[in-house]
């Protein structure tokens, strides 16, 4: 017999649980049950997990214009993310599905988003690398979800870029800038959320000249994103991105 059943039958021998108990005591062991907390989940459960966090391939249609073919939906369809995960970062992060391409299957580059988000609209570009910069005319995202930090970690603010790496954890990374703007694009166009309006993020990606590269301070005047030396500022910092739980 099911432990959750062996309960449910105890619980209906105990004169103590009322009704309304003993339909809560069965929803909870019917979805241990169904969703276990350490397995993969489907879109709609980690919806329900993240809430206004999760931005799902409707968004990504909707404000991107990129409708994704049967086969880039089918490599997308679970998000590799247990329950549990998403439970412990819903406040934190945001959960997005990335796209390497646009509707007309260019490279979806920094580059090509400043082309999406010209200057005249919002959102767009406060500042923007030279055409010379290969993490800016190169890099895109992956197809596949990323869990990324909605806000710099307190305590690497201030320190240099090198020395942030000791804080990353075990299940941690930090990511390349395109992530980061694409996560901040997307997010203001489908919550219209300004993350780091006020921090910039320093990036896995490193510029021609060997510095490391920042994006941010997404004001009303744009996203900012420049490679910069390494320097000590409050203001910078680091937002980690949490590794799969599943392959």
């Amino acid at each position: 017999m099911p432990g959750w059943l062996a309960a449910v039958i105890g619980a209906m021998t105990t004169s103590k649980v009322s009704p309304i108990e003993l339909f809560v005591i069965l929803l909870v062991m019917l979805e241990g049950t169904v969703v276990p907390v350490s397995a993969q989940v489907n879109q709609q459960l980690a919806s329900s997990v993240m809430g206004k966090n999760f931005l799902g391939v409707q968004e990504v249609a909707k404000h991107f214009g990129i409708q994704l073919t049967e086969e880039e939906l089918e490599k997308v369809r679970e998000v590799p993310f247990s329950r549990r995960t998403l439970l412990e970062y819903k406040d934190s992060h945001s959960l997005f599905p990335g796209v390497g391409r646009d509707k007309d299957r260019r490279p979806l580059t920094i580059a090509r988003l400043r082309e999406m988000f010209p200057a005249e609209g919002q959102p767009r570009f406060r500042s923007y690398p030279e055409s010379t910069q290969t993490y800016a005319t190169e890099e895109r995202p992956q197809l596949r979800w990323y869990l990324v930090a909605r806000r710099l970690r307190e305590e690497s603010r201030s320190k240099p870029h090198w020395q942030q790496e000791a804080l990353l954890r075990k299940t941690e990374y930090r990511e390349r800038a395109v992530v980061y703007v694409y996560m901040m694009l997307l997010m203001f166009k489908a919550r219209g959320e300004r993350l780091f309006q006020k921090d910039l993020v320093w990036c896995k990606s490193i510029g021609s000249d060997g510095a490391p590269v920042a994006a941010g301070y997404f004001g009303r005047e744009g996203l900012y994103v420049s490679d910069w030396w390494l320097r000590r500022d409050f203001h910078f910092g680091m937002a980690p991105a949490r590794e799969p739980d599943f392959p």
